[in-house]
């Protein structure tokens, strides 16, 4: 057929089919995916609940901040005695600390919810200076209801400072719901007006103004305090823990979205380390190293994620706490043994080289030793360390479980090396350790490299399972959220959106790596 009648062909198709065709070739996945993306961003710009989520499950970063970490210290005083000082850590000049002991507690109160005010020094209410002593008996609180109990009501006000009112102070029959009848609502529809009781001792407040205008004073009731600490002069700390989440104290984000990547990356390492080591094992012709791998790879792999995770932090960790001390010297020795056994075993059957090639000969013997003294070590650092906070015991399950998916990944990626550059290797006088070092396992990453980015993908998902022993990550927070406000879909909406941003990023990411490290055909 010539181009000229394929031509007249296409031309003969009606425009609509002609149109149908060029929309079926579009990536229809791709422009779902984006719309739907767009529409959940749109929603943090314009939805105050949407962006109280986003701002919930990412921990509430900030660019900058002085509030460091919260700390108590035993210092020396002056006439040598202790005092113990508990705070928040605000930054340090020279050697002198600052620590705020107690932090400024403000209100703002518009003037349509106060019922009578006096100032000191004396004053119309009207002209109340900044600096001035108030005392204000307020007449009303109003704001978005946002939640509401036999015992309170939880506001959200013009200004958006969130308050918490108990019904023994309101007027409760002369409550004001705007619409009538409404419920309390996370996304602000229902307004109240809460009636306050003026014999209440609560509802009458005084402070100092910081800032008055026609519409509202801002009065602070409690004044901040800073202390000044020598450093010379802190005997013991006895607390330092990182405060608020920001650029310049990333130490503080230790929960929300930041959390989820560092438990991925660090797990992820760690299952790296293992399933390298166990990939190893399982193609070794020694039998009791080929079992032992087999075994764990094939018991974690026929078991659920969750299950592991759930044993890993209730039925090991209990008994790593209570009884493995005990039992970590016996375990010590016995596989102190076992390497002395092996390299003698190796030495034995390798005698017949240890003139003609001393470094083959020595290899598989410094190598066993070296296994059994990092095995000594690590069980020795278990024993000192028996008790695993929360965030290891989960780091430690996800490890050892994706361990074993990844110890096949590596011997699949060994295997698929010719076994001629491991005989050539041989034949040039590398030893067995030196050819896998420098022929087979470079070539072997080549071909896991992308396989390995796809499990780190799927790792980092999996760490939404963390929420089942309460780690605060993305998952778990969003719990709290809906939990907190009663609704269930923005924040759920929201880290299924977080999450989905970072697997297609890290998706693009491993085929960029998949099309660079291919192999020319």
């Amino acid at each position: 057929m010539s181009i000229a009648s394929s031509h007249r062909e296409v031309a003969n198709i009606p425009l609509l089919e002609q149109l149908a065709m060029r929309v079926a070739r579009l990536p229809w996945w791709v422009i779902i995916i984006v719309v739907g993306l767009v529409l959940v961003f749109y929603s943090f710009f314009t939805s105050p609940l949407y962006r109280r989520a986003l701002i919930f499950v990412t921990d509430d970063p900030r660019l900058t901040t002085t509030r460091f970490a919260n700390v108590i210290y035993d210092v020396r005083t002056e006439d040598g005695a202790t005092r113990r000082i508990e705070g928040v850590f605000i930054g340090q000049t020279g050697d002198l600390i600052s620590v705020e002991t107690k932090r400024q507690v403000t209100i703002r109160v518009p003037r349509r919810d106060i019922a009578t005010l006096t100032c000191e020094p004396s004053a119309a209410a009207e002209d109340c200076p900044t600096e001035a002593t108030i005392t204000l008996l307020r007449a009303q609180i109003s704001g978005a209801l946002t939640f509401e109990d036999l015992g309170r009501f939880r506001i959200v006000t013009d200004d958006g400072e969130r308050q918490e009112v108990q019904k023994f102070n309101v007027l409760v029959d002369a409550v004001t719901r705007i619409p009538e009848g409404c419920a309390p609502s996370a996304d602000g529809r229902c307004r109240v007006v809460l009636p306050l009781k003026p014999e209440v001792p609560d509802n009458t407040l005084t402070g100092i103004v910081l800032e008055a205008d026609s519409e509202s004073f801002l009065v602070e009731f409690e004044p901040e305090v800073i202390v000044q600490v020598r450093e010379q002069d802190i005997l013991t700390v006895l607390r330092y823990a990182p405060a608020e989440c920001a650029l310049n104290n990333l130490a503080g984000c230790d929960s929300g979205i930041f959390l989820t990547l560092f438990v991925a990356i660090v797990a992820f390492a760690v299952a790296v380390v293992i399933g390298l080591v166990a990939g190893l094992m399982r193609i070794s012709s020694n039998p009791i190293l080929f079992n032992a791998s087999t075994i764990y790879v094939e018991v974690l792999r026929g078991v659920p994620l969750l299950v592991t995770l759930l044993f890993v932090n209730f039925a090991l960790y209990t008994w790593l706490r209570d009884d493995f001390p005990q039992l970590a010297p016996t375990l010590q020795i016995g596989i102190g043994l076992l390497a002395a056994i092996i390299a003698l075993t190796q030495a034995w059957n390798r005698r017949a080289l240890s003139r003609t090639e001393p470094s083959a000969f020595l290899q598989p013997i410094i190598a066993a030793l070296v296994m059994g003294s990092t095995f000594i070590l690590i069980l020795g650092a278990f024993a000192a360390n028996s008790d695993l906070p929360p965030l290891a015991r989960g780091i430690l399950g996800l490890a050892i479980c994706y361990g074993a998916y990844l110890a096949e990944l590596f011997r699949a990626g060994i295997q698929s090396i010719g076994r001629g550059q491991m005989e050539a290797a041989r034949s040039l006088g590398m030893s067995y350790l030196q050819a896998m070092r420098y022929i087979i396992l470079p070539q072997a990453f080549r071909v896991v490299l992308p396989p390995l980015g796809n499990e780190f993908i799927a790792m980092l998902k999996d760490t939404a399972l963390l929420t089942v022993i309460a780690l605060p990550e993305m998952t778990q927070r969003a719990r709290l959220f809906a939990a907190d406000t009663f609704r269930v879909f923005e924040p759920y909406i929201t880290i299924g959106a977080l999450y989905l941003c970072m697997t297609l990023l890290l998706s693009v990411l491993v085929r960029a790596a998949e099309r660079r490290l291919a192999l020319p055909h």
